[in-house]
């Protein structure tokens, strides 16, 4: 029984100061009665917060819908290497006579570098024609011994041998004519050599000899210099093995973009547009990567071989297409939706298929041009239930430079890097 009263006791002083701080204001002095009301507000925008109090509409920040076609592009770091470089050196020893090329300088397909001393060979050259021209003058007298002796033969004052005999020693000769101009274009090929010209256009690198110095023939040799082609120049690069699939399916002549590798604010960044030129036939056991090569024009030298860059491979482009953020898009058994806010302010929810993941950006379908999808505050939000838009709808196309594909963030302009799926 005493154990019965403590409880009941208890309970009625618990009623009480229930109904002293509830009807307070009634009969307290003003600045209690201001104090017990602002606790009692309080209380009552903390139990209603972003969900408006008392069953209001909850607040919101949407994204309005715009369909869009999405470039899929796979990222990578690589180098700038040359199409062509070659070493230049004689295929003759002698004595360099003339230096024509400016070290650093660009030159086209053919241009003359380097003459050496030709004085021998040229002697050679001319005794070779000397021997030639003999050749001809002998031939033409063959050949009108070869006429006479027809004109014998008609008249019956030559038997057939004679003729037979005339005409051998004209072919005889012809073919020795032939060995003439053999040797004419043989020693013709030799002074060829004691000009080194450029294979291909390109840029002149450091040379390395003057007029006078003797040079050697071969490899070993000291070199003249180097001839690198600048243009068009090709880009080398890697991809992990679970990008196979979707390089091998795009295949080459994929767009690529390549930008300078760099933090220092003088060095150009901006993006420079190659296709896509090798997929390597092996992947490399020890790494697990697949090499690739895309070839760019460069006209103005701006990539030099050696150059670390950023590369942007497009491997597919996703046709008509929303989206939307990451953080909008609500997980679960039945797979993936976002809530959306129709023209009525309610909450619905809207099934969708996320096709490509780019940071905090998904690519997504099941979206209509013009739905209003609740990025900001869904934990909040239930189906059927009023929102309230707390930012002005911006649309989104795509969340991708036009340029690339890859993501950037829309406030800060920064790019993020989309991972390789």
């Amino acid at each position: 029984m005493k154990f019965s009263k403590i409880i009941g006791c208890l309970a009625a002083a618990t009623a009480a100061v229930a109904a002293v701080y509830w009807w307070a204001p009634a009969w307290l002095p003003a600045s209690m009665q201001t104090a017990t009301s602002a606790s009692k507000s309080g209380e009552q925008a903390k139990a209603g917060g972003k969900k408006g109090g008392f069953g209001g509409p909850v607040s919101v920040n949407v994204q309005d819908v715009v369909l869009a076609d999405l470039p899929i592009t796979l990222q990578a770091s690589g180098s700038i290497v040359a199409l062509q470089s070659v070493v230049l050196r004689p295929q003759v020893s002698a004595v360099i006579q003339r230096v024509v090329v400016k070290e650093g300088s660009n030159v086209a397909a053919g241009a003359l570098l380097f003459e050496l001393d030709t004085r021998s060979v040229q002697a050679d050259l001319a005794k070779a024609m000397a021997q030639l021209a003999k050749s001809q003058a002998t031939l033409a007298d063959l050949q009108r011994q070869l006429e006479r002796a027809k004109d014998l033969k008609s008249k019956s004052f030559v038997s057939a041998s004679a003729v037979d005999s005339a005409q051998s020693q004209v072919s005889a000769q012809q073919a020795q004519i032939s060995a003439d101009q053999a040797g004419v274009r043989a020693q013709q090929v030799q002074l060829s050599l004691y000009q080194v010209r450029a294979p291909f256009a390109g840029r002149i690198g450091a040379i390395d000899v003057s007029p006078g110095a003797l040079v050697s023939a071969g490899s070993s040799a000291t070199p003249l210099g180097t001839l690198t082609q600048f243009d068009p120049i090709s880009v080398k690069f890697s991809l992990p093995e679970s990008a196979l699939s979707a390089v091998v399916g795009a295949g080459t002549g994929q767009a690529v973009g390549v930008r300078l590798a760099s933090n220092n604010p003088g060095v150009d960044t901006s993006e420079h547009l190659g296709k896509l030129t090798l997929i390597d036939n092996l992947i490399n056991p020890a790494t697990g990567m697949l090499t690739l090569k895309a070839t760019l024009a460069n006209k103005e030298q701006k990539l030099w071989p050696g150059q670390f860059v950023d590369i942007n491979l497009r491997v597919a482009t996703l046709k008509a297409v929303a989206t939307v953020a990451q953080s909008a898009i609500v997980l679960s058994e039945t797979g993936a939706s976002v809530f959306v806010m129709d023209a009525k302010s309610r909450a619905l929810v809207k099934p969708i298929k996320v096709l490509h993941a780019m940071g905090d950006l998904a690519a997504v379908s099941g979206l209509a041009a013009g739905d209003m999808v609740v990025t900001d505050g869904r934990q909040n939000v239930k189906p059927g239930g009023m929102l309230r838009a707390m930012n002005k709808p911006k649309k989104n196309t795509s969340g991708t430079d036009s340029t690339d594909g890859t993501n950037k963030n829309a406030a800060t302009g920064e790019r993020k890097p989309t991972p390789a799926q």
